[in-house]
Formats: C-alpha cells, structure tokens, sequence
C-alpha cells in the first residue's frame, strides 16, 4: 500500500505544467504504436574457499505492447513476463499476454464488436500447462497516438530555452505543428515538413527563427521510442476457457476488461488494466487481475518507470482468494556513454508473509 500511495505522489509531481492543452484534447485520424523493452541480470559467485557455487541465478523480463487504431478496425496486443534463472535454465517464470480485435459498427461511433484472447503460463504445480482462453463480445472506446502533440509542446520547451522564441507556443500554434507532425507521411521530404513547422511558429512567435532553432525542430519530429497515446476501452462478452492450467474441465466464462492510457505530460504514460472472467454457471469461482505501467523521462539523460501488477484467483471451493503481486521500479541513466540501470522488484505470493526484494545495477557502454 505504501509503495503504491509514493507512485501516485510521484505521478502528481511529475505533471508540469506545460500548457493548458492537454495531449488528450490530440485526435489521430490513425494510431499506431510498438513498444518492446527487456531487461536481464545475472550474478554468479564462487568462493574458492567455500565448496559448491554461492550464487548462480538472475532473471529476464520483458514487456511488448502494440495498439492500432483506424475508424472502422482497431487492434491491442500486450505481453509481459519474468523468467527466474537458476544457472542456465528457468526456475520460474510468469508470462502473460492478452489481444483483441476491434470492428467498429460506425467510423463516427466508439461502439465495436470484438474478439479476443487471454493467455497465462506460470510454473510449478499445479499448473501442468498454460491457461488460454477466448472471447467475443461487445465493447465502447478507442486509442488515439498523441505523439504529434508531445512533440509540438516539447519543441516549444526547446525553442524557449534556446532563446528562439520570446513565449511559449500559443495552443492554437501547438495544436497546428501536431497536424503537420501527424501528416508527416504525406511529406515527400522532411525538410519540407520542418519548413512548414517553422513557418506556424515563426508567425505566431513573431521572430525569425536561426539554424540552431530549425535543428532543434528537426530532431524532435526524428525522435523516437518516446510515443505517447491516450483513451480507453471497456468490454464485456462470454469466453470458453480453452487451456485449463490444473486440467481441470474446461469452463465457458463470463470475461470483461478495461483499458486506459493516459498522457499526463510530453515526458510520461500511463496504463492502465483490469480484468475480471468467471465460469458460467456461477461457481462461486472468479479471477481478476489489475495491471499499472508509468514511465517518465525525467531529463534528457535519465528515465524512471514503474509497474504494478495484481492478481486474484479464487476457485471452486476455496474459502478466499488466492493473491499475488508484482512491482518492478528502474531507474535508467546515460552517464557519459555509460547506459546505467538500477532495478528494485517486488514480488509476493499466496501464503508469502512478506515481500520478496531484488536490487540490481547494470552498466553498459558502446566502445564502437
């Protein structure tokens, strides 16, 4: 509970107040955003003075997130998991994955049809094998990519301290370089597309902007791996289980979910999940998971980024419900071409009577 109350005072604080523009007031006419990271540590210790191997053992853990979203289709796939090594073989390991295809019954209406997969694998008894199970149903919401907008705002914050401009970027401005930002693939050449940037700033500025400035401008629209997207999903329909992880019968279920993103700043994300399924007829049986995600650059050379993951699972039977937790904090720093890393996880179990805590640091450089 303490860990989540410092998050949240953390998400408040990091919320600048950039413009009175929100990212979420941004409408892409298509989204579209992949986002793939992975992380490993490894700590191997032999004491000559000791007989056997001390410490032989690490982890690997990754996440991949793709959304896509047009009028009449959308798309979400999500993965994440966290291997636990023991030499070189997996001890342990918890992976997840859930996607659903959207099919909008109007362009101009969030209303969908959809269908839709979950899936988990986790080792140890009982489970002898992974749970799927798929859905069809009914749903309301969409995603948009507000990237063109996090960039339009960031170059006004560039320009600003560069002394290129006397004032921020007004919102009507903001709002005019995010649409041609969004129509970049329109451009045949990008210096066609930063002329066209510099023009709208240079007229509602009202100063003539130097070759720093429209250097600044081009290596914002270039970047990447910083997407941001806001909006939300709910959905509800009836699943059939179709890998049961204790080989039990399987089940036909009742499954509902929700989805939100949220861009509080140019600089963080925010994503939210939950999911509930339970058999048909009721059994007295249920599982539910809640799932958090945030990353914020803090500066140019440092980026911090949370999560949070919650998981009940009551079966037939049982008296309450089986829990367990996952919370991954890092905190990743370039350090004059080192690429450094300082990781803390959390993890807790049914019957854990406390947290179970790892901390690593990892650097790397690039001698090339």
């Amino acid at each position: 509970m303490r860990k989540a109350a410092l998050l949240g005072i953390f998400l408040l604080l990091s919320v600048s107040p950039v413009s009175a523009l929100s990212l979420c007031d941004y409408r892409a006419p298509e989204t579209s955003l992949l986002d793939i990271g992975v992380s490993f540590t490894y700590h191997y210790l032999e004491d000559p003075e000791r007989p056997g191997i001390e410490v032989n053992a690490g982890n690997i853990s990754f996440s991949y997130t793709q959304i896509y979203s047009a009028p009449e289709r959308g798309f979400s796939l999500e993965a994440s998991g966290i291997l636990g090594l023991q030499g070189l073989a997996v001890a342990d390991a918890v992976v997840e994955g859930n996607g659903t295809y959207r099919h909008y019954l109007d362009p101009e209406e969030p209303l969908f049809m959809f269908g839709g997969f979950d899936a988990r694998w986790r080792t140890g008894d009982p489970y002898r094998q992974p749970w799927l199970q798929v859905t069809v149903g009914l749903g309301y919401g969409r995603f948009s990519d507000v990237t063109p907008l996090a960039k339009a705002m960031l170059i006004s914050e560039d320009l600003l301290r560069l002394g290129a401009i006397p004032a921020s970027l007004s919102e009507e401005a903001l709002m005019a370089v995010a649409q041609e930002i969004g129509r970049r693939l329109e451009y045949e050449k990008l210096e066609d597309l930063v002329a066209a940037v510099e023009g709208i700033i240079e007229t509602d500025a009202g100063v003539e902007l130097d070759a720093h400035a429209v250097l600044a401008i081009e290596q914002r629209i270039l970047e990447t791996g910083k997407e941001r997207y806001c909006g939300g999903a709910i959905q509800a329909g009836v699943g059939y289980e179709i890998l049961d992880p204790e080989g039990g019968p399987r089940d036909i279920v009742l499954n509902a979910s929700g989805d939100m993103a949220i861009a509080p700043e140019p600089r963080s994300q925010l994503l939210l999940r939950g999911t509930i399924s339970a058999a048909l007829p009721w059994k007295d049986a249920y599982r539910a998971t809640l799932v958090g995600d945030y990353d914020y650059e803090v500066t140019e050379e440092a980026t911090f980024s949370a999560s949070y993951s919650m998981e009940w699972i009551k079966g037939e039977g049982m008296v309450a419900p089986e829990d367990r937790h996952a919370a991954v904090f890092q905190l990743g720093l370039n350090l004059g071409g080192w690429d450094v890393a300082l990781r803390l996880t959390f993890t807790k179990g049914p019957g854990d009577v406390a947290w179970t805590q790892e901390f690593s640091v990892t650097a790397s450089i690039d001698l090339r």
